[in-house]
C-alpha cells in the first residue's frame, strides 16, 4: 500500500495545489474552533465559507485554463466557459464577502455573529500565497534544458586563415 507521500508525488501540481489548500482549511479551522468556546462560532464558520469559495475558485482557474490551452478546440468555444468560470468566481468571492458583512454587521458584531467577514476574508488569502510560493519552487526544481553542443559535421572544415600559412 502507498504512503500519502509517495501518492502527492505522483500527483498532477494542481492536485497538489488542492490538496495544500484544503490541508490548510483544515488547520484554519481547527485553530479557530475555540471561537464556538467563547460564544463567536463566526470565526470557524467564516473561515470554513472563504475556504470553500477558495477551493472552488482555484478548481474553475485550473480547469478554465485547460479548457484555454486545449489543443482540440478548434472554435474556441471552450474559452467562452473560462470567461464564465472568471465571471462566477467574482460573484463569489463578493457574494461571500457581502453574505458575511450582513451576518457580521446586521445579525450580529464583530464579538459575535454567525460569519465574521475577517475570517471569510482571511479565508480567501492562502489561494494566492500557496499558489506563488509552489509555483517559485516547482520552477527552481525543474532542469533548465540542456544546450546541445552543435559539432561541426565532418563535410565542415574550419577555414585556414592567412596567419595559418606563413
Amino acid at each position: 500500500m502507498k504512503t500519502l507521500a509517495e501518492r502527492y508525488n505522483g500527483w498532477k501540481d494542481e492536485q497538489k495545489n488542492l490538496f495544500i489548500l484544503a490541508c490548510i482549511g483544515i488547520a484554519g479551522f481547527l485553530i479557530l474552533l475555540f471561537g464556538f468556546f467563547i460564544d463567536n462560532p463566526g470565526l470557524p464558520i467564516g473561515w470554513v465559507l472563504g475556504t470553500g469559495i477558495e477551493l472552488i475558485a482555484y478548481f474553475t482557474i485550473y480547469k478554465g485554463a485547460s479548457f484555454l490551452l486545449d489543443p482540440e478546440d478548434k472554435n474556441g468555444k471552450r474559452g467562452y466557459l473560462m470567461a464564465v468560470f472568471a465571471m462566477g468566481r467574482l460573484l463569489l468571492y463578493g457574494g461571500g464577502l457581502v453574505l458575511a458583512a450582513f451576518c457580521t454587521f446586521v445579525w450580529g458584531s464583530m464579538a459575535h455573529g454567525y460569519c465574521n467577514l475577517w475570517t471569510v476574508f482571511a479565508g480567501y488569502m492562502p489561494e494566492f500565497i500557496v499558489l506563488v510560493i509552489a509555483t517559485m519552487i516547482r520552477i527552481k526544481r525543474k532542469p533548465a534544458p540542456a544546450a546541445k553542443a552543435e559539432e561541426p559535421k565532418a563535410e565542415e572544415k574550419p577555414q585556414e586563415s592567412e596567419a595559418d600559412h606563413e
